[in-house]
């Protein structure tokens, strides 16, 4: 048995050593065919440390409002590295209510998150905490999408404050202004979207302009599309799909991009409406 568990002890050595090759899933395999599920389960978890808390989920609890008041004398630095790690619907809701002249250097920094020390983190989330006692009566770093997590807390805002901060930042870094609008919306958002709009929209479009937008895209969102025009004219872009070159992968690139430009400003004048209820009057 202490044989067994020694040969256990470097197999969960090897597997946090090739964490980076072995996907969780297939390490789970290979241990519970090796030693059992109970087993298994005890050898992964020596060789898995559990997710580290997040230092700054005390502020869960806060409302927008008190954690807006906690930001305003920090720096726009320290503001996104606490902005970015909240939900994004609370953070959307923040920096929402942040003077303009301080929000777009915020959000640019947020965009710009990478890897920060977990000691740093620990040291702002200490400053923090004693700081909203007025307000309420180890080693690796954590990494952190800036650009996905911007995304999302815009997402979570209002279409119209959304699109000015984009506007902003494209105004100030056309390239991250670019990057965040590409993020913003994907064609999966648009399945949730009243119809007539996207009729309306289509029917501006060409057939071979809406097989590219189709090119590669899920099925559902060829439902949705198709949903939305006539049956002959689902035959002609279904017929023109199998007339693509080489150089349709450019041009399919160009279709996604128009086309999702044309929804995101759509929804900042507020002509598109989401059917699963994110625009129900609060």
């Amino acid at each position: 048995m202490k044989g067994a568990e020694n040969h256990a002890g470097k197999a969960a050595g090897a597997a946090g050593t090739l964490g980076g090759f072995i996907k969780e899933g297939q390490a789970r395999r290979l241990f519970y065919a090796a030693f059992g599920p109970e087993k298994g389960e005890e050898f992964i978890s020596r060789a898995a440390p559990a997710p580290r808390e997040n230092p700054f989920g005390f502020l869960d609890d806060f409302s927008s409002g008190q954690v807006a008041l906690l930001l305003r004398e920090e720096t726009p630095a320290a503001a996104a590295l606490i902005l970015s790690r909240l939900s994004s619907k609370l953070s959307a809701a923040v920096l929402a209510q942040i003077p303009a002249g301080r929000k777009s250097g915020i959000v640019r920094r947020i965009a710009r998150q990478g890897q920060v020390s977990s000691d740093v983190l620990e040291r702002a989330a200490s400053a923090l905490r004693e700081k909203a006692r007025g307000i309420s009566g180890g080693g690796e770093g954590v990494r952190v999408d800036g650009m996905k997590t911007l995304a999302a807390i815009l997402k979570n805002g209002d279409c119209s404050f959304s699109g000015r901060i984009v506007d902003e930042l494209e105004e100030e870094d056309p390239g991250l202004g670019r990057d965040i609008k590409e993020r913003l919306y994907t064609l999966e958002d648009v399945l949730g979207a009243a119809g007539r709009p996207l009729e309306e929209k289509l029917g501006t479009m060409t057939e071979r302009e809406i097989a590219l937008l189709l090119r590669g895209a899920s099925s559902l969102f060829a439902e949705k599309v198709y949903s939305c025009v006539s049956r002959r004219r689902k035959a002609l872009i279904e017929e023109e799909s199998g007339h693509f070159d080489a150089a349709a992968k450019k041009e399919t690139g160009r279709a996604v991009r128009d086309f999702l430009d044309w929804f995101r400003r759509q929804r900042e004048e507020g002509r598109i409406l989401m059917l699963d209820g994110k625009d129900a009057p609060q």
